[in-house]
């Protein structure tokens, strides 16, 4: 085993992919060991791009697609939490009893702690708190994250394996400067953009607002170098993700900003001991 190992922790099947696909196709190329946590299998999505999915249901053939992406990134080993996707709020996959967000916090953290005794990561990258866009599995998924690095290095927990202190805990953002660029450039290409608030040229302060002011985001990582792995990991996720997707179409003067980076935030740990481009 590398003597450093990340370990992401994702909602949905193919938010391993558009969130860090690049900088765990980058780490595994360095020589670290990636693990990836997927918390669901994604029930509540739908086969948004309409692809023929041969008699399989929809979570038969994202749990393929899954697989076929953290092959592409190099992943060293994968992980199912084992919950059922929760769904947008107020429908009635948020209220299945099987579903991320009504699962006990501690059960769900004592599930992962067990991986980051077993893994005992260096760091750890999650969803930010507003869960990056609100979705129920998103912000569960930072809670869960935040609760099982306190029982991991807890000697008291019921958790197997020996005690392990994870030196820094990550979550994965947008800078809203990243944003706006890529929203203008998007609007000025006649492409439609996911970032701003309807109606409006601009991204504002509605419900389409997320990320994180520059001022906070406290390590940026190039991943130009691995940017076709991660867009063919991405596309991987077929049936989520369609040829004219806008992941798949930003403007050329805007795809090193926008994809060839990724950005995070250092919420745990000593930030003498991790450098502006790099979470190790």
């Amino acid at each position: 085993m590398s003597d450093r190992t990340l370990l992401f922790v994702h909602p949905h099947p193919d938010d391993e992919s558009i969130a860090c696909g690049g900088v765990i196709a980058r780490s595994g190329t360095e020589g670290v060991r990636t693990v990836v946590v997927t918390c669901t299998g994604g029930e509540a999505g739908e086969n948004l791009a309409g692809i023929d999915l041969g008699g399989e249901s929809l979570v038969e053939h994202r749990r393929r697609e899954l697989d076929e992406a953290v092959r592409i990134l190099g992943v060293a080993r994968h992980e199912r939490l084992g919950y059922r996707d929760s769904g947008m709020v107020d429908t009635p996959d948020n209220a299945h009893p099987d579903c991320f967000h009504l699962a006990p916090l501690d059960e769900a953290a004592a599930r992962l702690a067990t991986l980051i005794r077993e893994e005992r990561p260096e760091a750890i990258v999650s969803d930010d708190a507003n869960g990056s866009y609100g979705h129920p599995d998103h912000i569960k998924a930072n809670r869960v994250t935040i609760r099982a690095v306190e029982l991991a290095a807890d000697a008291a927990a019921d958790v197997p394996g020996e005690p392990w202190h994870v030196p820094r805990r990550f979550v994965h953002t947008f800078s809203h400067s990243r944003l706006h660029a890529a929203h203008a450039a998007l609007m000025e290409a006649g492409l439609p953009s996911p970032f701003g608030v309807e109606g409006e040229d601009e991204v504002g302060d509605g419900p389409k607002r997320f990320g994180a002011p520059d001022e906070l985001v406290t390590t940026r990582v190039d991943i130009a170098a691995h940017l076709s792995t991660k867009l063919a990991a991405m596309r991987a996720h077929a049936s989520q993700m369609a040829p004219d997707s806008f992941f798949f179409n930003v403007p050329e003067q805007v795809v090193g900003q926008f994809l060839g980076v990724e950005e995070f935030v250092l919420e745990a740990g000593d930030p003498s001991t991790s450098t502006p481009d790099s979470l190790l």
